[in-house]
């Protein structure tokens, strides 16, 4: 069965995305993941947020005191990586994507220190990161995320075809995983990925109709900001497999 991946938690009324509550919102509704994204402050805190800037200033030179009094002012807590692996644990596995180059080891020391190497997946666009992490850490599963350059509005054929075809990049880093956005499922594209036995995770699908023709193509997984969705959608093709065996 394909699995769901809470696209920074579970968000909605009084619940902000990447905070504790909108992943033990994920936990109680039943996800298989998590996803998260990971950034690190001026004094060295590794922070689960989104964003490069805060109010126009790169969180890499802010402390992590000061975005945490920024949070609060307006209602919300700023989770440390760590904090969050430690309330996953026994819980739920982790999506960690890595939104800058560097924090390969810092990441690597977390995920070892809270014994939840067998239970993360670290993802990012950049090869780099992951076939560092791979090196460093062989025992931690990495996926390549593909398709961010398409959302950007710096299209390049170049750059397409090295995300539509990126089997040579997968077999380079030695990536476990590998999560295309669903405008990268054509041209076979999932069939290749399953020739190379990896499974394919795929980002951000929040639509019913849309969720059904990506798991039609064969994912094996969503990320999915519409978790209740998702598993509804996956529960009901599940059980149209079952009636047509």
């Amino acid at each position: 069965m394909s699995i769901v991946i809470a696209h920074r938690g579970v968000t909605g009324v009084n619940m902000v995305e990447n905070t504790v509550k909108a992943f033990e919102r994920a936990v109680a509704l039943g996800a298989n993941f998590i996803e998260t994204d990971v950034r690190l402050t001026s004094d060295g805190s590794l922070i689960c947020f989104h964003d490069g800037k805060w109010d126009g200033t790169a969180v890499k030179k802010m402390t992590y005191s000061s975005l945490q009094r920024y949070a609060r002012k307006i209602g919300w807590e700023l989770p440390l990586l760590e904090e969050v692996l430690l309330i996953c644990k026994g819980k739920i596995q982790v999506d960690i994507e890595l939104k800058a180059k560097g924090l390969e080891q810092q990441v690597i020391d977390k995920v070892r220190k809270t014994g939840m190497s067998e239970n993360v997946l670290i993802t990012s666009f950049y090869d780099t990161v992951l076939r560092n992490i791979k090196n460093k850490a062989p025992e931690i599963k990495t996926g390549l995320l593909l398709g961010r350059k398409l959302l950007q509005q710096r299209f390049r054929i170049h750059a397409y075809a090295q995300d539509l075809y990126p089997e040579s990049r997968l077999k380079k880093i030695q990536a476990d995983a590998v999560c295309p956005h669903y405008y990268l499922l054509h041209l076979g594209f999932i069939k290749r990925m399953k020739r190379l036995d990896l499974p394919v995770y795929v980002w951000t699908v929040n639509e019913k109709r849309r969720m059904r023709k990506v798991l039609a193509k064969g994912a094996n997984g969503l990320i999915t900001d519409q978790v209740l969705e998702a598993m509804e959608v996956i529960k009901g093709e599940s059980e149209k497999e079952q009636l047509g065996k």
